[in-house]
């Protein structure tokens, strides 16, 4: 019943939900568009990445529980949320500061951006889905354009 009432709050707030970090350019938007460096060809982006300051914090979205902190080799941490049946996946992190299974909160520092030291680039990839479905975090983000 909590994780229905919890994705049933995080519905109602469909455009309205805060950036996962205080500043930030969309890089990349949500779905099928021409690839940036060859346009004859064309990307499926599940997400959205957004350029951000350098050490930027990343927060949650919206109230949920942390259900995976992803460590890989060659890979920077990726920390998944769950809002009921709605998860929020933040990647390309240089820090975090959550473990799985804590109970986070709307505007939770969660970890900070990583930043490129070749590119000087800070850009946060996160995406929305619900079940197995992806959403357009436009959609959700308030002033996501």
């Amino acid at each position: 019943p909590a994780g229905r009432a919890l994705a049933k709050n995080f519905e109602s707030n469909k455009g309205k939900l805060d950036w996962p970090v205080k500043k930030g350019i969309v890089k990349l938007r949500y779905g099928t568009q021409p690839h940036p460096i060859n346009r004859s060809l064309t990307i499926k982006s599940n997400g959205v990445r957004i350029a951000t300051e350098k050490n930027a914090k990343v927060r949650a979205v919206f109230n949920g529980e942390v259900i995976r902190v992803v460590y890989m080799k060659n890979i920077n941490p990726l920390v998944m949320i769950r809002h009921g049946n709605y998860i929020t996946v933040y990647k390309n992190l240089s820090k975090v500061y959550v473990n799985e299974g804590d109970k986070v909160t709307t505007k939770q520092e969660i970890g900070e951006v990583f930043t490129n030291r070749i590119t000087g680039e800070t850009i946060l990839s996160f995406s929305i889905s619900k079940e197995s479905s992806t959403q357009n975090p436009a959609s959700w983000i308030y002033k996501m354009w």
